[in-house]
């Protein structure tokens, strides 16, 4: 198709749009549509570099793209984002193999994971949220394509910058991916990859196949027929929607909307224009002649003070030689590069581990050294280190006692950090005899204390005892693991109002009592002697629950001798007898 007649997209943003269903609807893709000056503009471009020439020398010939894949998440299911690596490299795959005819090379640079459920959830183009996202997250947007995946908004399945909009520079350059779109995700028929495919061709310049419709320009490709509408689906045969024109709809071509089955091509005239705008917009990335090397942040920021981390270092090459990783240096720590040297070839990118001990708190520096000595700068890392945490529960154990039919009970269990840094935590393998603990995961400030609240439903468990420990992950690490020894009681109701064994019996000193109560009463229980004399008070009308309440009794100054205990509502009374002794 030609150049894009244009109109502009209008996008209403809203951070508080519906949330993302993986029932999912026509393909929709947020880029905005070229305006027309924008269309004619690039169109120049596209014939200055044929006229030139430099086509016959295909600018994204050997070029090495290094992709930095920021996962964002709101916690640590793949529902709530946390995609599997297995997922980033199949869509780093799929990249190859889609764009394998433009000679162009797409290596896995950084998966970096990101905690911010702000940014996950209904992200949407232009958002405060996406802005504030980039800016903290870009790497380096001149040499490397930013890949964020997260739960979109409005039903997008994606959006990309198109290199005519931005500087290169500019930290809003990437693309922005539904996460379950990626290969092995649940948004069918669009979880093969190929709307990353899509999109990264939009960030290289291509525009849709049916931009402008039926129109004398299009999008600016002389080879893709004209097309008035977006395809849904994967119709055949393939319909002609602008039958004045030459050729059928490109429903396989994949800038149109096709299921992801359904798109398996570009077109010679699509990679001569992606050569023209990289090599005009993208001036950096086509000189290649670079290699750099990646930690994921949450790791540098996360370092304990005399504690070994085991970090993945990824070494990207975007050069047009091979280099060879001779190991690391470092201020504020240790550091090896295990298994070093390391030869990466031009267009690969190695994972490596990277062991670093800090020594102190404060700034770590790290030098990862090459034996080229190429784009030191690029392979520059830096960190905290911190003295660790130290988790602590408030007590060791928690018994609670409930009676059958109850109403909903909450127990409060406290977690403390007596070190430094954040104490991360989450509840693992909770009984099914609690109904809920919250927060089931956090962070706790060094100094701090969290309470996590368990609720218990003792209406729905038969009487009996449960006994389970409860076991709470943190990276406190010399105590990784912290265990709350948890026994709930779900006791039988009283049939009637009762004295229990009281004890010990005979006794010299603290006496327990305990009490039966068919129902919340108020209750007065008094100690009398064999004369029958009230020597102690040990409830007066005091309103207790229905249950087995026990009530204490002081007898170390009571001389020794028969007791009687008596436990008194306005409608009945019971007694018990307890020896005292000296």
């Amino acid at each position: 198709m030609r150049l894009a007649l244009a109109f502009v997209l209008l996008l209403a943003v809203s951070l508080g749009a519906a949330a993302q269903t993986l029932t999912m609807g026509p393909r929709q893709c947020a880029t905005p549509e070229p305006t027309i000056s924008q269309a004619l503009a690039t169109q120049r471009v596209v014939s200055a570099y044929r006229a030139e020439g430099a086509f016959e020398r295909r600018a994204l010939e050997s070029v090495t793209v290094p992709v930095a894949v920021h996962v964002l998440r709101s916690g640590l299911t793949v529902e709530e984002g946390n995609v599997p690596d297995a997922w980033v490299e199949a869509q780093i795959d799929t990249l190859n193999s889609a764009f394998a005819g433009f000679g162009v090379r797409f290596a896995l640079a950084l998966v970096n994971r990101v905690d911010n459920a702000e940014w996950y959830e209904d992200l949407v183009l232009g958002s405060f949220a996406e802005i504030r996202m980039k800016d903290a997250l870009g790497l380096d947007p001149a040499r490397v394509l930013n890949l964020y995946t997260a739960s979109l908004g409005l039903d997008y399945l994606g959006w990309a910058t198109l290199p005519e909009l931005y500087d290169e520079a500019e930290p809003y350059q990437g693309v922005v991916l539904l996460d379950q779109s990626l290969p092995g995700g649940d948004a069918a028929p669009y979880n093969l990859g190929h709307t990353g495919t899509h999109e990264v061709g939009h960030w290289l310049g291509l525009y849709h196949t049916f931009s402008g419709g039926c129109t004398a320009s299009n999008d600016g490709v002389e080879d893709t027929p004209q097309q008035l509408r977006g395809t849904s689906g994967c119709p055949s045969p393939p319909p002609d929607s602008c039958p004045t024109d030459p050729g059928l709809d490109p429903i396989h071509n994949y800038m149109d909307y096709s299921d992801d089955a359904c798109m398996t091509e570009f077109t010679g005239g699509q990679r001569t224009r992606a050569d023209a705008m990289v090599a005009t917009y993208r001036p950096t990335l086509v000189a290649g002649g670079y290699a750099l090397a990646t930690v994921p942040r949450r790791i540098l920021d996360g370092l304990f003070v005399g504690v070994t981390t085991t970090a993945p270092l990824r070494v990207t090459n975007a050069s047009r030689a091979p280099i060879t990783v001779t190991g690391a240096t470092a201020s504020g720590a240790d550091v090896v590069v295990v298994g070093g040297p390391r030869t990466v070839a031009p267009g690969e990118a190695v994972l490596l581990d990277l062991e670093i001990l800090p020594s102190r708190p404060g700034a770590v520096a790290i030098q990862v050294e090459t034996e080229q000595d190429v784009t030191p700068e690029l392979f520059a890392l830096e960190g905290e280190a911190v003295v660790p945490p130290t988790a602590r529960l408030g007590a060791p154990a928690l018994v609670a006692r409930v009676i059958e039919g109850a109403d909903a009970v909450e127990r409060t269990v406290t977690l403390s950090n007596e070190g430094g840094g954040t104490l991360l935590f989450e509840l693992t393998g909770l009984p099914s005899w609690v109904a809920s603990a919250e927060p089931s995961s956090g962070a706790i400030l060094a100094g701090t204390t969290a309470e996590i609240v368990l609720s218990f439903e003792p209406g729905a468990l038969t009487p009996t005892t449960y006994q389970q420990p409860i076991v709470i992950e943190t990276n406190d690490p010399f105590r990784p693991e912290v265990s709350l020894a948890l026994t709930f009681d779900v006791l039988l109701r009283p049939e009637a109002l009762a004295i229990g064994p009281i004890y010990p019996n005979p006794s010299r000193g603290l006496v327990t009592v305990p009490l039966q109560l068919p129902d919340d009463l108020e209750v007065t229980v008094e100690v009398l002697d064999v004369r029958g004399r009230v020597v102690a008070v040990l409830a007066d009308r005091a309103p207790l629950a229905v249950g087995y309440p026990d009530l204490r009794w002081d007898a170390s100054t009571a001389a020794p001798g028969l007791y009687v205990v008596r436990a008194r509502t306005e409608a009945e009374a019971v007694v018990g007898r307890v020896v005292i002794l000296r």
